[in-house]
């Protein structure tokens, strides 16, 4: 099942298409017109308990964010793939803490995307395939160490047997040159980032 992740950014800038919609606390404020099919956190930010949708409180004092408590609650619910809205935008320690959120989703074996506006963000330790845009840039960042390529499909500049250290932008705007694009990994992993021209 799909389902989609509306976290507390200040504003939401795209429109959530998905049909089963998950709210970590204050991003219940951007669900609007939509079906919320439960809102998930200590609901701190929010304020109140909504009436009107499944919830699902946990304290304040927690060893996890509402966004992980979200994506828990997903996985338990069946999901295997969420598009997660909302992460950026907000204080600089949580947009880094939902970067994360992908690397934790494929830890617990959730597929996952984060959408902004005009970007995509993906985590990825092994495959991944997508639809592109041609001309769209794409974009490389290693996550806990050293990440090293076995081949690509469709970008500029191919990855095969590319090695790329942590603190290194050797990563940074590649171009898309085909509808689809395909990148595998062989040690390692990495944030997969595509950047809309738009």
């Amino acid at each position: 099942m799909e389902f989609a992740l509306i976290l507390n950014a200040p504003e939401l800038k795209v429109d959530v298409k998905e049909n089963l919609i998950v709210c970590a606390d204050g991003g219940y404020r951007h669900a609007k017109d939509k079906s919320v099919y439960a809102v998930i956190g200590d609901f701190d930010t929010l304020g109140y308990l909504p009436k009107e949708v499944k919830t699902v409180v946990h304290p304040v004092d927690k060893d996890k964010t509402d966004g992980e408590l979200a994506l828990d609650f997903i996985k338990g619910e069946g999901g295997n793939f969420v598009s997660i809205y909302g992460g950026s935008g907000g204080k600089f320690e949580h947009v880094l803490g939902n970067v994360n959120l992908l690397a934790y989703a494929d830890s617990i074996g959730l597929n996952a995307k984060m959408v902004e506006a005009r970007e995509e963000m993906f985590f990825v330790r092994d495959t991944l395939c997508f639809n592109a845009r041609v001309g769209d840039n794409l974009s490389i960042i290693p996550f806990g160490g050293e990440v090293t390529f076995e081949s690509s499909l469709g970008l500029k500049y191919p990855l095969h047997g590319l090695k790329i250290l942590p603190y290194s932008s050797l990563g940074i705007s590649n171009e898309i040159t085909e509808g689809k694009v395909e990148i595998k990994v062989k040690n390692g992993s990495s944030f997969v980032i595509i950047s809309k021209k738009s």
